[in-house]
């Protein structure tokens, strides 16, 4: 598990929010679509990579977020498909369709992948008590 910090120069985007960590001198940093974060915006997240988990996770719509704010609270879980290498990333796409995805495409460092696996999970949870003003 790795902590990420929510950076105040770039934390967002017009869609989504920025956390950012350095994996062993590799920037890992991960979007989150606005829908899908608490308010207010948590500083620090905490983010596990691991194998592929077999279960389907529990996800959270862009609507049921909007209709149910408090839903967002819980944690994301995303099962996600390797899509391109680079030099000391792996880029990941989601699995399902994009307008659902509860985050975005992360270029996860190299030692995180498991030796590059071709699917991972990525769990993320909310810090309580290390809030934003958003």
């Amino acid at each position: 598990m790795i902590e990420m910090a929510l950076l105040e120069q770039s934390r967002e985007t017009d869609k989504k929010v920025r956390w950012d960590a350095d994996v062993d001198g590799t920037r890992f940093s991960l979007y989150i679509p606005k829908w899908r974060v608490p308010e207010p915006w948590p500083r620090l997240i905490d983010v596990t990579v691991g194998p592929r988990a077999q279960e389907k996770p529990d996800t959270l719509s862009p609507t049921d977020a909007c209709h149910a704010p408090e839903s967002r609270n819980k944690p994301i879980v995303a099962h996600l498909k390797k899509y391109a290498e680079c030099t000391q990333t792996i880029r990941y796409r989601p699995e399902g369709d994009s307008e659902g995805w509860e985050i975005g495409e992360p270029y996860i460092p190299t030692p995180m992948t498991f030796g590059g696996a071709e699917r991972l999970t990525i769990e993320v949870k909310w810090q309580r008590g290390a809030q934003s003003n958003s």
